[in-house]
């Protein structure tokens, strides 16, 4: 289930002055997964609700580890 994106520009990206958008969409495991970045894949945050704060520390940790830490675009030849 997708939620409709907020279209309306939120600012221009710090890196590559492209529009910033706020999105708002569900993950495969239902959480709310609210983004804040520009069209090339910039984030400025993401917020997750719904995620496991129950964890122990160790847990956390080697979770967070395994997060993407960037998303980038290539022109294929």
């Amino acid at each position: 289930m997708t939620k409709e994106p907020n279209q309306k520009i939120q600012g221009y990206c710090k890196k590559c002055k492209a529009p910033v958008l706020l999105n708002s969409s569900d993950d495969q495991y239902g959480n709310t997964v609210t983004t804040l970045n520009c069209w090339n894949g910039h984030y400025a945050w993401v917020n997750i609700e719904g995620i496991e704060s129950d964890l122990p520390v160790e847990s956390q940790k080697q979770l967070t580890a395994s997060l993407v830490k960037r998303i980038s675009f290539f022109k294929l030849p």
